[in-house]
């Protein structure tokens, strides 16, 4: 059970709040139900993509080097730069709701659920978080002009209650302990990028030596200080690739590249394609993967995508 609240008496303190508690940003969402036998190739995205399906099936999903079948009611939880791909189960349809959605200004550190290496799925069968899903897809049809405030509100509600749900890595109340030094690191990264940003500043802003740092980051992440600010200026380049008419030299620009040939190297290196080609490859829905729905529910229709923050 969810309820569309109609404000028809002026607008609330909603845009305030979500200004000033940093809200993420919702890109895009729907409810689709799949062919049986249909699926998903392997791909990697820019920003983050929580998904629920209602009921277990033999839908196979692949991450790196896991592979889970969905037998039970979930969440599945993607992260920037994760290679992932879906065999939907082979005889029956294949139902799930989902959201893309940036973090912007929003502190990562600050939702252990979407850390790297956190875990990617979460079984629950309940009713209540779903319905805050359901909810945002309600508000997305009926009023979309509320989306990105009402919205985000929702979807932060819904993020910090998962944080608390049991998943197949660590359980989300023990999440990835960092140490603080690392989080403050990563906070610093995402908030100064596209600005300069050298390993030796970094080091000095977290107290520790560069040599340190760097060693502190591949035992604990996987990679370098170096790394995540590239990994960074990458993942908003992609956001400016797919939200925008700017020009791959213009971007490359703006997020902090000074050759437009290095940036395109080191984007061909990180997603395996170059930057027009991830530009005319993410974001294109696959209707001819969609199976008929006779029914759904009564707020919004069902196998439509709707579009947030572009």
């Amino acid at each position: 059970m969810y309820v569309i609240i109609n404000r028809d008496d002026g607008p609330g303190p909603v845009p305030a709040v979500r200004s000033a508690t940093r809200l993420p940003a919702i890109h895009v969402l729907g409810d689709f139900v799949m062919k049986p036998g249909s699926g998903l190739a392997e791909r990697d995205i820019p920003d983050y993509e929580l998904l629920y399906f209602p009921e277990g099936t033999g839908t196979v999903y692949r991450v790196g080097e896991r592979e889970y079948t969905l037998r039970e009611p979930c969440f599945i939880v993607t992260r920037p730069g994760e290679v992932h791909s879906y065999r939907y189960d082979r005889h029956e349809p294949t139902r799930h709701l989902f959201v893309h959605f940036w973090l912007r200004d929003f502190p990562v550190a600050a939702l252990p659920l979407l850390m790297p290496f956190g875990p990617s799925v979460i079984p629950y069968a309940g009713d209540f978080l779903v319905s805050l899903l359901k909810q945002m897809l309600a508000i997305a049809h009926l009023h979309p002009e509320r989306l990105q405030e009402s919205g985000s509100l929702l979807l932060l509600s819904l993020l910090a209650e998962i944080h608390y749900l049991p998943g197949d890595g660590p359980t989300s109340g023990e999440a990835v302990r960092l140490p603080p030094q690392i989080e403050k690191a990563l906070r610093i990264v995402e908030q100064a990028i596209p600005a300069p940003l050298s390993v030796e500043t970094l080091a000095g802003r977290v107290g520790w030596t560069p040599e340190h740092l760097s060693r502190s980051f591949v035992r604990h992440l996987g990679y370098t200080p170096k790394e995540a600010i590239t990994r960074r200026r990458i993942e908003l380049a992609c956001q400016l690739l797919l939200h925008g008419q700017k020009s791959v030299k213009e971007i490359a620009f703006e997020v902090g590249f000074a050759d437009q040939n290095y940036f395109s190297r080191v984007f061909k290196a990180t997603k395996a394609v170059t930057a027009t080609e991830y530009r005319n490859k993410h974001y294109h829905p696959r209707y001819a993967d969609l199976a008929a729905v006779t029914g759904g529910e009564s707020l919004y229709p069902p196998n439509r995508v709707f579009f947030g923050e572009r």
